[in-house]
């Protein structure tokens, strides 16, 4: 039976009735296509897809002009050493898992997909990159118990000091995220927009897995489910797709920045093999060919003195 994929979508939403704003993130395609490319063991590929729905939900809710970028860095004993996921402006997202697999195999079956269990202690860090000529912004938390949403809502909670609640299902369809935040009160009755945030997050709660996950329910149905008596409005979607950095020309930039010893030693070697971590691609230089860049390398450095 063919798996039908969730659309690669991003749906901003807001509830006027309780002060609310969010975003219902779905993937479909372009995670599957980022997971297939790696055939990561399944508790990896899941806290992976969690990581990349996470990327999106946050970036989603920013106005830039670059990369944001998600890194989830284990200084523990767990299995996963890292998860880096990043998207673009323009919606390319990307995400790598290093693991360790004899770790992960002596974990046994039915693994927990918690931060505790694969990652253990560490870090989690959120970084808004807009080029060289910009500042970049990073947010940064510790990796504590519970999922790697449970880590990012207690980094809202206390250095962004704003309200958020997340709900991320993944399964055969794809990731969904339905995130919320909480507006700034200006009624001046906290009270009452306690009320409204605690409202919100309940009901949020009450979305089941099965219904995020339904391809054949569309965008605007998870929000008018929740929220069609507090006011709910809809706003333009926007689309995510895979799309990976590398290329040839990057790789031939690195390269001919290794110091010459290194490059004379893989021309020795009959050549070397670069894999990008993202996406699998083998990039293959002979040994001719980085003879050429040695030689282009030391033109280059001849030309500057």
């Amino acid at each position: 039976m063919t798996v039908q994929l969730l659309e690669d979508r991003i749906l901003p939403f807001q509830v006027e009735g309780l002060d609310v704003r969010g975003r219902v993130i779905r993937l479909g395609k372009s995670v599957k296509k980022i997971l297939d490319a790696h055939q990561y063991p399944q508790p990896v590929a899941d806290i992976l897809s969690e990581a990349m729905g996470l990327t999106v939900a946050l970036a989603s809710g920013l106005k830039y002009d670059g990369i944001f970028s998600l890194q989830a860095i284990s200084e523990g004993d767990g299995p996963v050493k890292a998860l880096v996921s990043d998207i673009t402006s323009e919606g390319g997202l990307r995400g790598y898992a290093g693991f360790d697999a004899d770790k992960l195999a002596a974990l046994g079956d039915n693994v927990d997909v918690s931060v505790d269990t694969l990652l253990g202690t560490g870090r989690l860090a959120f970084t808004v990159d807009q080029g060289k000529h910009m500042q970049p912004y990073q947010g940064i938390t510790a990796l504590e118990a519970g999922t790697l949403s449970d880590c990012a809502h207690r980094y809202f909670q206390t250095s962004e000091q704003l309200d958020s609640d997340f709900k991320i299902a993944h399964g055969p369809s794809g990731i969904c995220v339905v995130m919320i935040q909480r507006l700034p009160d200006e009624s001046g009755d906290e009270e009452a927009a306690k009320e409204k945030w605690n409202h919100a997050t309940i009901m949020l709660k009450s979305l089941t897995e099965e219904e995020m996950l339904d391809a054949s329910l569309g965008l605007a149905d998870l929000p008018y489910r929740l929220f069609h008596e507090d006011g709910v409005r809809v706003y333009e979607t926007s689309t995510v797709h895979q799309e990976c950095r590398c290329s040839e020309e990057r790789l031939i930039n690195t390269l001919k920045g290794f110091p010459m010893p290194e490059l004379n030693d893989m021309i020795d070697e009959g050549g070397t093999t670069v894999t990008c971590h993202f996406c699998s691609t083998d990039y293959k230089f002979s040994a001719e060919r980085l003879a050429e860049l040695r030689d282009e390398k030391e033109a280059e450095e001849a030309l500057k003195h």
